[in-house]
């Protein structure tokens, strides 16, 4: 009896006071996942992955462009003569070009070197090196975020933290989308560093050609199709980072992510040739189906997407596809991709 008013009785200590210099922050569902995403780059920042992609990005932009600047300086310092038609060194074969007198000779020597060097330095110049970047990012960053896709997640049932991360305070749902954050992040901060950085350099090397960058194409109508030249190249991107995402929580490891979408993406481009050639020769109406499954391929309506907007900035073809058909595909494929994973993690039974 005197134990039991004993215990009744004792004190009970109030919980240690929690130091000023540890701030909790709001708790609702949105800052919870604008935090764990933070916490998803700072991982990302800390690891010696991100930096070999960052410096493999820099290079790769840095190889391309001091390539058109190598052919610019070489062109420079090739003597002007090099450039004439080869049919006027020989008066016994005059060719279809005729050829300039022996007066006006050195002048049209130095014009047809000129032409040459505007020719082989234009990428090196907006609007091109606009192009050239966009495309030098799209084809490393496509490999690097389905790296970092894959290992975002596979990387957590590899080393078995995807327990412990499942059993925090926040919900599952708000570390998922904190994933999704740090990838969009990573993805928007890698893909524009390397367009402007090309863009850069090819302004810093085309000043040794001397050849001054014509602004004139420079409007409000192509800022807007270039803006959106941009996202839908990052936009192409993401699809194939939530496609290594739903294969890595899929197969619960990195490799399942990384080898999945690879596979996927390498698939599609040698199938979409396979369907276009049996369209052609089976014909008929079973023909016209084969060659219209090719344009719900991923690749396909991402291409789509970039070309049509190229069609205004770079002054290219336009696609045969629709930006409304692109965009109505690629939607259905996020909506699958992202709607499959969350409904995974969210059933999972993580505890063994």
């Amino acid at each position: 009896m005197s134990t039991v008013s004993q215990a009744t009785g004792q004190h009970i200590p109030p919980p240690p006071a929690r130091r000023d210099t540890v701030y909790m922050g709001r708790l609702d569902f949105l800052s919870v996942v604008v935090r764990l995403t933070g916490v998803e780059l700072y991982k990302f920042r800390r690891r010696t992955m991100s930096k070999v992609m960052g410096t493999l990005c820099v290079l790769a932009i840095l190889a391309v462009f001091g390539a058109f600047a190598i052919g610019s300086i070489s062109t420079l310092a090739s003597p002007a003569a090099n450039f004439l038609p080869a049919s006027c060194s020989s008066s016994a074969n005059p060719g279809a070009i005729p050829c300039p007198d022996q007066t006006s000779l050195p002048e049209a020597a130095a014009a047809a070197k000129q032409a040459e060097l505007n020719n082989i330095s234009q990428p090196l110049r907006l609007p091109d090196s606009l192009g050239v970047a966009a495309q030098t990012a799209r084809d490393l960053d496509l490999l690097l975020v389905i790296i970092l896709a894959g290992t975002i997640i596979g990387g957590e049932y590899s080393v078995g933290t995807i327990r412990l991360m499942l059993t925090r305070g926040p919900t599952r749902t708000q570390f998922f989308l904190s994933k999704i954050g740090a990838i969009s992040v990573c993805l928007a901060l890698g893909f524009l560093g390397m367009t402007l950085l090309g863009i850069v350099l090819g302004a810093l090397f085309n000043l040794v050609t001397g050849i001054a960058i014509n602004f004139s194409f420079l409007t409000a109508a192509w800022l807007m199709h270039a803006a959106l030249y941009l996202l839908a190249s990052m936009l192409g991107l993401l699809v194939y980072a939530m496609l290594a995402l739903c294969l890595a929580t899929l197969g619960r490891a990195t490799a399942a992510g990384v080898a999945g979408a690879l596979v996927w993406w390498v698939l599609e481009n040698a199938l979409g040739g396979v369907f276009a050639l049996l369209g052609t020769l089976i014909k008929g109406q079973w023909g016209n189906v084969l060659q219209a499954i090719p344009d719900y391929f991923i690749a396909r309506n991402v291409g789509a997407l970039v070309q049509n907007q190229s069609h205004f900035i770079l002054l290219d073809q336009p696609s045969t596809l629709s930006d409304l058909h692109a965009l109505l595909v690629i939607a259905g494929y996020l909506v699958v991709f992202i709607g499959l994973t969350w409904w995974v993690i969210q059933r999972r039974d993580v505890a063994n």
